[in-house]
């Protein structure tokens, strides 16, 4: 078999300027995951002590999780949702974040995803620490 250059070359310019548009999204899209992800962590971490800041978390995760959604990664999704959890439990919210939590620890599962089991694990024991606590402040008022 011998190959040659052929006379006349061939360029899709369309299908080059579609290419470009997707991958040129695509960046975007990580990049303004990047600065959502800092944001909501800073937020989450403030969220400790103030309730203003765990709401304000708990909006972030939600660009977050939409984001994901636009990128089509369902790992992404998953640890979103697990963000948006977080930020429930911040605000003494406690049963929407156990259901969340118990899907997708078992979607971890389904996935083998050692990464996200962890998180559910880390979560989960701040749940647990969280109801602990407030029935604790119930019982001294």
């Amino acid at each position: 078999m011998k190959l040659r250059t052929p006379k006349k070359q061939f360029l899709d310019y369309k299908w080059n300027e579609r290419i470009i548009k997707i991958v040129m999204e695509r960046r975007e899209a990580d990049h303004a995951m990047s600065w959502l992800s800092t944001l909501g962590g800073a937020f989450s971490a403030l969220g400790e002590e103030f309730y203003h800041c765990a709401e304000k978390a708990g909006q972030i995760s939600v660009k977050q999780f939409q984001l994901a959604l636009c990128l089509g990664d369902p790992l992404l999704v998953a640890r979103c949702k697990l963000y948006a959890a977080l930020s429930l439990i911040q605000q003494d919210q406690f049963k929407i974040p156990r259901k969340i939590i118990r899907n997708i620890y078992k979607f971890s599962i389904d996935h083998n995803d050692i990464r996200l089991q962890n998180m559910c694990q880390g979560i989960w024991a701040k749940l647990k620490y969280c109801c602990k606590t407030q029935k604790e402040r119930h019982k001294t008022v």
